[in-house]
């Protein structure tokens, strides 16, 4: 069975949650793997993500029809190249607009392609509001939670619930404020700090390994989740464990 190829657009209606710090751990996940991949940064203003990375990160600006036919051609040329979106506060209602109106979901998958939001979520009405409008907009897109620790403690998760058990909440500890410093800063890269000192664990250490664990299990469950899928549409009885024996 082919499996989709995703793209992963990371998303919150408001600044500074941490969407480029997200994204920028998605790109050195998958670099690790020695993935193929294309990144987008939408944020025309500041574009730190194509900042850290400059020859993979793509600036786009879609305030204009040519700059949202260029970003969604390209999200779907190829069907083996994994995509991350750092998806800007600024134009995130027009993003999801377009990707509704021309119904990019449905046309993505009949391409093999996944499209996954990763929603950044916190304790403000707005973030709570937007949330449920993207579910209604985007019935059919696969939404999965991220809770930041570093910018809400804690929420009602009932409030952002998962688009199914597969999608379920991403968590991303909090740093300490002096190595949040460190790893802002703009030539910090979390895939060399790994290599250059694998000796011993650090804060840092720990913090990655921990989000890797995540976006992994991630992967597994919406593989495991398709491959259930495609059984039940064969017909094929799906495995149950030893009890189904």
């Amino acid at each position: 069975m082919l499996q989709p190829t995703p793209i992963y657009i990371v998303a919150s209606p408001r600044p500074r949650v941490g969407k480029t710090l997200l994204a920028r751990l998605l790109i050195e996940f998958f670099r690790s793997a020695e993935r193929p991949l294309a990144a987008y940064d939408l944020n025309p203003r500041e574009p730190v993500l194509a900042g850290h990375f400059p020859r993979l990160v793509a600036p786009i600006d879609i305030a204009d029809t040519r700059g949202q036919m260029m970003l969604f051609d390209r999200l779907i040329a190829e069907e083996s190249v994994t995509r991350v979106i750092d998806l800007g506060y600024g134009p995130f209602d027009q993003f999801f607009t377009v990707m509704a109106e021309i119904g990019f979901v449905r046309e993505a998958r009949r391409r093999l392609i996944e499209p996954i939001v990763l929603f950044v979520a916190d304790r403000a009405a707005s973030t709570v509001r937007a949330y449920a409008d993207l579910r209604r907009l985007l019935p059919d897109a696969s939404f999965v939670p991220v809770h930041n620790e570093a910018v809400s403690v804690t929420f009602e998760k009932e409030d952002f619930p998962p688009t199914r058990a597969q999608c379920r909440m991403i968590r991303m500890p909090r740093l300490s404020p002096i190595v949040r410093g460190v790893v802002d800063r703009p030539n910090f890269s979390f895939g060399a700090y790994r290599v250059a000192t694998a000796g011993g664990p650090t804060e840092i250490h720990a913090w990655i390994g921990s989000i890797f664990a995540e976006f992994r299990e991630l992967e597994l469950r919406l593989l495991m989740g398709k491959l259930a899928a495609s059984l039940l549409r064969s017909g094929a009885p799906a495995w149950r464990g030893r009890e189904g024996f």
